[in-house]
């Protein structure tokens, strides 16, 4: 039988893993001697390794080739994969077997004598962005904050409390379907506070708003407070719907937080003007409902300790209170000027290459008592459609809007700070402490710029505790209260 005939690359092929292999072997042993002679075998760097880990990567010694790297990682009983890809990278990929430590895998892998570095082969993935029709729309603003970024690693849960203190809310809009925060304690249709919190009947959020201090041409004609927190001025369903709209549905936008539940708390009467005293009635209430998050995208100039104290109780129940700064430079409005509370500025500054969301906007409201900005220009949000094109708002598709101002950049920290809650379940003081150390520093004129994703990694030691008092404002003594668009 005629011998079969070779191609001239087949003998090559045999015998480099040979030569590899002894190489291995031969340098393993010399490492084993010179410890035995009293020398010290150098251990790999190892970087952190978490559970789960089903592959390392391992980068060869000074002097050694991946070819013998991977030769003596396999004669030393390490299950070696055969990766093009990371020999490219020069390293070696190691399986971890199935039950085993990846971590004490990685340790043992450092102590051979053949690796200089021993890693985690960890899975990158593109930053997620979700399939909301009018997404697009949104991508200028959300990705300067990172907020793809964050969606990768977390959307939100459905444990996490945001409550919308303003003009109440669109219950049909499809961006909250199934979203409200329900109340099973409150018994609807009997007129009584069932589960003394504050507000009768109160299924789905509540209203304050009182026929006496509204304007007359709303009609209201139920006493406050009531459970029909529904919104005929618009402003709280955009501020809901920039914070916390579903996201990933195939319609409308996407909110920072897909997930939150919601809950309304109407504050403001159908021309978006209120009282402090509905205002604080309307803190306290979400407190009592248990609101992780309270956003307040409205304020007064004049300091008042009715609503200082409803803050105050806010807070101590465990509440996070995230404010807009007002939309009049120099002055930030109460109750962000308030200590603890997170006083947001728009940023969105205006240039010739369009806006630059690294720079405040000149609108905005600023001083020492800003904590961050956030984008606060072309903000897209839901709009009850009854409200489109009119009393100013315009709608770009029928239910949909942009609007600007520290309202709708405070919205967007608010849905962060349920983010952070709903990923890491911190206390609100650390929640507000890790947003606020992990802003990006894009201009030396700007506060610093809201960042989700960094917020999301930032390590908890040397986070900053709140802030201590703050100062008054200047401004008219008058109490109302009123929305920053």
């Amino acid at each position: 039988m005629p011998a079969r005939p070779t191609t001239p690359d087949r003998p090559r092929r045999r015998r480099l893993p040979a030569l590899a292999l002894l190489l291995a072997i031969l340098l393993a042993t010399t490492l084993a001697g010179d410890a035995g002679r009293g020398g010290t075998r150098a251990v790999a760097a190892v970087l952190p390794v978490p559970p789960g880990s089903d592959a390392l990567l391992v980068q060869p010694r000074a002097g050694v080739s991946v070819e013998a790297l991977a030769a003596g990682l396999a004669a030393q009983g390490y299950s070696v994969l055969a990766d093009g890809a990371a020999a490219a990278a020069g390293a070696v990929r190691v399986a971890v077997p199935a039950g085993a430590d990846p971590a004490a895998l990685a340790d043992a892998i450092a102590r051979s004598g053949l690796a200089r570095g021993v890693e985690p082969d960890l899975e990158l993935r593109a930053a997620l962005v979700p399939n909301d029709a009018a997404y697009a729309r949104q991508a200028p603003y959300l990705d300067v904050i990172r907020a793809p970024a964050a969606w990768d690693r977390v959307t939100g849960d459905g444990a996490t409390l945001i409550a919308i203190v303003d003009s109440g809310l669109d219950y049909n809009h499809p961006e909250f379907a199934g979203r409200l925060a329900l109340n099973p304690d409150d018994r609807f249709g009997n007129g009584r506070d069932d589960d003394a919190n504050g507000c009768p009947d109160d299924v789905a959020g509540c209203s304050f708003v009182s026929p006496l201090a509204a304007d007359p041409a709303c009609g209201y004609t139920s006493e406050a407070p009531h459970w029909n927190a529904s919104d005929d001025a618009g402003h709280g369903t955009v501020v809901a719907g920039i914070a916390a709209a579903a996201g990933d549905d195939g319609i409308g936008i996407a909110g920072v937080d897909w997930d939150a539940r919601i809950l309304p708390v109407k504050v403001l009467d159908c021309t978006g003007v209120g009282r402090i005293s509905t205002a604080a009635a309307g803190i306290r209430y979400a407190a009592a409902r248990g609101a992780h998050v309270i956003n307040i995208s409205l304020g007064t100039t004049s300091d008042s300790r009715v609503l200082r104290e409803a803050v105050e109780a806010a807070q101590a129940s465990g509440a996070l209170i995230v404010a807009s700064a007002g939309n009049v430079p120099g002055i930030v409005t109460y109750p962000g000027a308030y200590p603890g509370v997170i006083a947001v500025a728009a940023s969105g500054a205006i240039t010739a290459a369009g806006l630059d969301y690294g720079r405040i906007a000149g609108f905005s409201g600023s001083g020492p008592a800003i904590d961050l900005m956030a984008p606060g220009q072309q903000i897209a949000a839901p709009l009850p459609v009854q409200l489109c094109d009119s009393d100013g708002w315009q709608c770009e598709e029928p239910g949909y809007t942009r609007a600007s101002g520290s309202s709708f950049a405070a919205a967007l920290v608010a849905g962060a700070a349920a983010l952070v809650h709903a990923d890491r379940g911190l206390s609100a003081p650390l929640t507000r402490g890790v947003l606020l150390a992990a802003l990006q520093h894009t201009d030396p004129a700007s506060p610093g710029l809201l960042d989700v994703a960094a917020a999301l990694d930032q390590p908890l030691f040397g986070v900053a505790a709140p802030g201590t008092a703050r100062g008054s404002d200047p401004g008219d003594p008058g109490d109302v209260v009123a929305p920053h668009e």
